[in-house]
């Protein structure tokens, strides 16, 4: 017997129908149920099957095509392997947007359904791959000099640690010290950042 696979997210039944802003009437005929069964389920008199909760994650995470998920909900939506959407992301057929967060350095990318449904008709349907490749972003972009590098570009801008913290989207100003006094490294997504934010200047 195959068990039915857990929701994508974890919003509950009224909260899917509430993000569709559908009446209960209407979210009813969408999961393909009767109006009587759906509202056992949405005043929790009684426990939603797990494959109705798993629709109801499904509609309500089409309803944004371009909020950001994660490869793992993504491979779900499109019924593709994660793996698949990894290659896709380092080889250029999937455009996506890194996480400043990182796990055990490891860079978390995340994407939008209306670029990974474009992925798959435009280059895995077809078996096609881009003519150029993007260059990866790994550590080893990162100079031993950062410090100094991140310092001089905040200088040079006329910033605060604070106002440097958010232009590159770091969650407070201890951030930049910590990269100026070396007790941490800028992930490769802050560098990037930090070098655009370089060059946007210099172009001026």
């Amino acid at each position: 017997m195959i068990r039915p696979r857990a929701p994508l997210t974890s919003l509950t039944l009224r909260q899917c129908r509430e993000a569709l802003g559908l009446s209960q009437a209407n979210f009813a005929a969408q999961l393909g149920v009767s109006l009587e069964t759906y509202r056992t389920w949405d005043s929790g008199r009684r426990p939603v099957r797990l494959e109705m909760l798993t629709r109801a994650n499904e509609l309500a995470l089409r309803h944004n095509p371009h909020e950001l998920l994660s490869l793992e909900t993504l491979a779900r939506l499109i019924h593709v392997h994660v793996r698949t959407l990894h290659a896709a992301a380092k080889d250029g057929r999937l455009r996506v947007t890194y996480d400043t967060r990182t796990t055990f350095r490891r860079l978390r990318s995340r994407a939008t359904l209306a670029d990974a449904e474009t992925f798959l008709h435009a280059y895995f349907e077809r078996a096609v791959w881009p003519k150029e490749r993007p260059a990866p972003l790994t550590w080893r972009q990162i100079p031993p000099d950062y410090a100094d590098q991140i310092r001089r570009v905040r200088q040079r801008l006329g910033l605060t640690q604070t106002q440097l913290a958010a232009r590159v989207g770091a969650a407070r100003k201890a951030v930049v010290y910590q990269w100026e006094s070396r007790k941490r490294c800028p992930s490769p997504v802050f560098w990037e950042r930090i070098r655009e934010l370089s060059a946007a200047d210099s172009d001026q």
